[in-house]
Formats: C-alpha cells, structure tokens, sequence
C-alpha cells in the first residue's frame, strides 16, 4: 500500500497544532493585554488578599533583566479595594486581581509606560513579564506569615553575629596567607582571584539570578569596610544586572550554593579610581569573604 506522505504530513502538523494547549488573552482595566498561559486552580484573589508570585523581565532584545523565585524575596502585592488609575495604575496588580495559584501570565509594557527608566532601559522597545502565582493568603494568614518570618530573620541575624568572632580570625589569617603567597586561588581574565573555603552544592549561580550572599570586606592592609554577620543580615541581589561592583558579579558567578570562599578583587573591579570615600580610598583592591546562601530562579 502507498502511503501520500505530504497529506500524511500535512495531517500530522495540523494534529500537532491543534494539540497545543490554548493561550487566551485579557486586558486590565488601565488597558494593557496580557495573555494567561496557564490557568491555576482554587479560589481566585480578592479584596485585602495577598499574592505572591514570581517574576521573569525580560527586555524587547530578549535579554533576561531580572528573574525572581521562590524565597525569601518573592514578591507580593495585597489587592485593594479600589485601584489606581492614570499614570498611577499598575498594570500587574490589576491582572492579579481575582489570581488563582498556578496561574501563569505574561504582560507586556512599552518603554512609554516607564517615564523614569534609566538610559540603558530607554533603549528597549519594551519589557515583558512572566508572572506566576505562587500562593494567596488572606489577611490574617498574611500577618501570621510576617510574624514568623520575623522571627525567623531575628533567629538568623543572631546566629550570624554569634559567627562574627572566628570569621574575623578567618578573614586575619587568610589575607596574611595570600600576601604570603600561601593560597592556592583561582583566577579570571579580569584579574579576580578567588580562593574556596568550602565548597557548595549544584550549579554555579548564573547572570539575572537572585542570589543571598552574607560577607565581610576588608581593605588589603586588613581594615573592615562593610561586613553583613555585624548587622545580622544577608544581602540579596540580581548577579549580574550591575546591582554591585563587577568584582562581585564576576566572583559569585565562580561558586555555587552554600560556598564560602574569599574574593580578592583588583580596583579596576571594584570602586576604581573614583574609591568610595570616606571607607575607601581611590585604586583599591579589595578582599571579600562571602557565604553563598541562596540561589533562586532559572
């Protein structure tokens, strides 16, 4: 028997569209189209709510500007009973507004819609939003919820100061070994030497992910500049959107979940010629010593 193989393809592509799951569109009351890929379960989001979810910008050039997870930083925004309007509405509360977890959405905002961006943003056409709704909690689940992740963050900044004694005799007898040529470190094209302590688990941490870094900075001649164990806090950001000196985009992108490691990092890496006066003096090369806690995103 002789089979037609373009209608036998033709069939098959028309079988391979018609399976793909549907992705239907709406519009926010301010007027913007959003399309839900997915569409989540349970009772939607209403008035006092609040939602948190995850978020993936990524710019009109495809590049990822920022990703954020599940954790600590995940976002949320409480639904009002009356939304703003004009210039003030938001767009991504509006679409959240009667949410279901597991619903996934994408929004779309022309660089128009951002009269403050930066030059670097204002060349972008647009930015897109993927967002997913994690979990709803309603008001007093909400204060239940802050309540114990204070309790948590108290518990966590004392065990981090009760850290600070050794880390200090750490941080001494490390940089005496490095400028005693001792350490084995590891370096980059740029110039940044790093040198693990102990390493971690998983993947390295990867640009426009959202990482916790706790450290202790130092001056070459051994002056402490900034530590985060002294105030009990880590310290989140996006790696590599140049939320922090190169130095730290560059070295934290070298290591993976729950590192700890030295940074040895050239001025032309850190605050160049400028420094950072009155801690910091100009051409500095500077030592850090970071614990990488978290990594969140794809």
């Amino acid at each position: 028997m002789k089979f037609n193989f373009f209608a036998l393809l033709t069939a098959f592509s028309f079988l391979i569209i018609s399976c793909k799951p549907s992705v239907t569109t709406s519009k926010t009351p301010s007027g913007y189209e959003y399309s839900i890929l997915t569409e989540g379960t349970g009772e939607g989001a209403k008035t006092d709510d609040y939602v948190f979810f995850t978020a993936k910008i990524t710019g009109s050039d495809s590049v990822v500007i920022n990703e954020i997870g599940e954790g600590p930083q995940m976002p949320s925004l409480q639904i009002p009973a009356e939304f703003a309007k004009g210039k003030e509405a938001n767009p991504i509360l509006e679409m959240l507004n009667g949410a279901k977890v597991g619903s996934v959405y994408k929004l779309v905002m022309p660089m128009d819609s951002f009269p403050q961006a930066s030059p670097e943003m204002a060349k972008l056409k647009f930015m897109e939003y993927e967002i997913g709704v994690k979990k709803i909690l309603n008001k007093e689940q909400y204060e239940k919820y802050q309540a114990d992740q204070q309790a948590e963050m108290q518990a966590k900044a004392a065990a981090n100061q009760e850290k600070l004694p050794a880390i200090e005799e750490l941080v001494k007898t490390t940089l005496a070994d490095y400028k005693a040529g001792k350490l084995e470190t590891k370096a980059t094209e740029s110039g940044l030497k790093y040198y693990v302590v102990k390493a971690g688990e998983g993947a390295n941490a990867m640009k426009s992910q959202s990482v916790t870094v706790n450290y202790y900075g130092t001056l070459m001649d051994g002056t402490m500049f900034d530590n985060s164990f002294q105030r009990g806090q880590s310290f989140p950001f996006t790696l590599g959107t140049g939320q922090v000196i190169k130095g730290w985009d560059e070295g934290i992108a070298q290591l993976n979940k729950g590192t700890k490691a030295f940074l040895f990092i050239p001025a032309a890496l850190g605050y160049g010629e400028a420094g950072s006066p009155p801690v910091i003096p100009a051409n500095s090369d500077l030592m850090f010593y970071v614990e990488l806690e978290d990594i969140t995103g794809k």
